[in-house]
């Protein structure tokens, strides 16, 4: 039996009836940050596998803050399946020493595209403490870095060793996860052209990005790797002592090139020191790029990591609408520039040759 879950009446209906959860009725709230999915917060009176707090995602065919945007359902299996990988292969989260971690998953339920998953409880994002003002610290700018570049190795090591394996071949049909990157893609070239920039070579760069993502069996990436998908978790009362680094949104994992993942967090990472403080920002970079080249057992594509940041600035430049036209202008031109140098194999491009040095230094 299907339900509405975009409404409170229709989730209350679903979660009783068909879950038969105990749910405390005032305790029912749609959470804001929703961009892709509607999602719910929901208190229960009874726990439901061990939580009283739960989160559920409904997948609607289209995002939720626009019905022209179409994007499949079945993202949130791969969410689902993200989050029971994770739970099942420790190594991935680091143990003990490490501070990152994902959500539970709970529940996927197919008929009704609802992701059931552990509420994590409310904090801020990355996003929110590096664009805040005073921003973060240096220190915490650093150990997040640092863990989250040593998570996403762990996890690239992991993806490559055990691509055969049901559980992670899986991942190689996310055909979702794979489109979305080629629409973002189709991007770079209208994005440029907004601050007159009609460069010959963005054709060929979108369309070897695209064939990319499209085929490409690498390794398992989290493929939604920027600041707004991070949340940070401080010691209750000491705001300077960070606790954990929970890695939220799963549901564009993949097989695909490691380069996405390099790319989504060091061009974040340049976007913030432009626009917001470049001391976190900078910081942030060269503690991940160490955190990564420490742990990866495979070697770094320079070249392609470029490409991937070149990318980045380009597609989200325009999109963040940080600082004025000029400005964005000028990141966006810089966007450009490294995609010729990752074409080029020109090492001694800016970003390339800072990339190269920062990860050499650990």
């Amino acid at each position: 039996m299907a339900f509405d879950l975009k409404t409170p009446e229709g989730l209350l209906l679903y979660l009783t009836r068909h879950l038969s959860l105990d749910v405390d009725p005032s305790g029912v709230k749609r959470l804001s940050g929703g961009f892709v999915n509607v999602t719910w917060r929901i208190r229960l009176n009874a726990p439901y596998q061990g939580h009283t707090s739960i989160i559920l995602k409904h997948a609607q065919p289209h995002l939720s803050s626009d019905e022209d945007f179409k994007i499949g359902v079945e993202r949130s299996a791969y969410e689902y399946q993200a989050l029971k990988v994770m739970s099942a292969n420790q190594e991935v989260l680091g143990g003990d020493d490490s501070r990152v971690s994902v959500p539970e998953g709970l529940h996927y339920d197919v008929e009704n595209n609802a992701l059931i998953m552990q509420d994590v409880g409310t904090m801020k994002t990355l996003l929110d403490y590096a664009t805040a003002k005073p921003p973060l610290s240096t220190e915490i700018a650093s150990l997040v870095g640092t863990e989250i570049g040593a998570f996403i190795a762990r996890l690239h090591n992991l993806g490559r060793k055990r691509r055969d394996q049901p559980a992670f071949k899986f991942f190689s049909g996310n055909i979702v996860g794979r489109t979305t990157a080629d629409q973002l893609y189709q991007t770079i070239i209208p994005n440029a052209a907004k601050y007159g920039i009609n460069d010959p070579l963005l054709p060929t760069v979108v369309k070897d990005l695209v064939g990319e993502v499209m085929n490409s069996e690498e390794t398992l990436i989290m493929a939604d790797l920027w600041s707004g998908n991070i949340l940070l978790e401080f010691v209750e009362g000491n705001p300077s002592e960070l606790k954990k680094i929970w890695l939220v949104d799963w549901e564009l994992c993949k097989y695909g090139p490691a380069s996405l993942d390099m790319g989504y967090f060091l061009g974040d990472c340049y976007l913030i020191a432009r626009f917001q403080d470049e001391l976190v920002g900078t910081t942030m970079r060269k503690a991940y790029l160490k955190g990564y080249a420490r742990t990866a057992k495979g070697t770094i594509n320079y070249s392609k990591v470029t490409a991937s940041i070149g990318a980045h600035l380009v597609m989200w430049t325009d999109f963040m609408k940080w600082g004025n036209y000029e400005e964005r202008e000028e990141f966006v031109k810089k966007g450009v520039e490294a995609l010729h140098d990752a074409w080029e194999d020109n090492n001694d491009g800016e970003i390339t040759s800072v990339l190269v040095n920062e990860a050499s230094s650990t």
